[in-house]
């Protein structure tokens, strides 16, 4: 049996063999709120941008908060799909850092959804599909420290003391830094950037061994 052309959107294909319609409408959405923010974000404009009716945008998404909830639950994914890769036994100050390079570029391109959400740490509490989300930051924390912990990269006294408010200022800082993100800004150097001042914040609880990685962190990302 034969089948009809495939189908496609601005010369891209869905269906079968290509990217879903859901996706597609997803990543498109996702760069008009970078550009507009998600309170000027409409549905009509992406409809329009992927030549698709309203409706068929609104099968898959009832409302635009839909839309930026299922961009945030897909990034949540990427990310704690690449747990197993980043943090394990093998686990010191460097390969952290490379897993907060990569958690801060996935935030960054979806920023105009994550923007207004993680400024406001309440919203995630009291919305249940987002609180999922700290569950897997929880979960990552934990293991992270785990490990490092194991490695000698951690104080044990120290981090008695401050371990908690490390991890709290890492999430709220988090927050409130990507408040004040720039669309100019280049990725590699908001990845660093912020990746940087992420392992800054565990300084307090890191034994003599991670202090001279993260000194040598410093060096190599021109660090001052």
């Amino acid at each position: 049996m034969k089948r009809g052309p495939k189908k496609s959107i601005n010369g891209v294909e869905v269906g079968h063999s290509g990217i879903s319609t859901r996706q597609m409408i997803l990543d498109k959405a996702s760069e008009l709120i970078n550009d507009v923010g998600m309170s000027e974000f409409r549905v009509d404009t992406l409809a329009a941008s992927l030549e698709l009716s309203p409706g068929n945008i609104t099968y898959h998404f009832p409302r635009k908060e839909d839309i930026g909830n299922a961009i945030w639950m897909n990034a949540v994914q990427d990310i704690t799909a690449s747990l197993d890769h980043y943090i394990s036994p093998l686990l010191d100050i460097k390969q952290l850092f490379l897993f907060y390079k990569y958690v801060v570029s996935t935030i960054y391109k979806h920023r105009g959804t994550f923007m207004p959400k993680l400024g406001d740490t309440g919203l995630i509490k009291r919305n249940a599909m987002l609180g999922d989300t700290l569950k897997t930051v929880n979960y990552a924390y934990d293991k992270k420290v785990e490990w490092l912990k194991a490695g000698g990269y951690i104080d044990l006294k120290a981090y008695a003391f401050y371990g908690k408010q490390v991890f709290e200022s890492q999430v709220t800082c988090l927050g409130w830094w990507l408040t004040g993100l720039s669309p100019e800004q280049e990725p590699a150097m908001v990845s660093d950037k912020y990746a940087i001042m992420l392992i800054t914040l565990m300084e307090p609880v890191l034994s003599d061994k991670g202090l001279r990685q993260l000194s040598e962190i410093y060096s190599l990302v021109g660090h001052k």
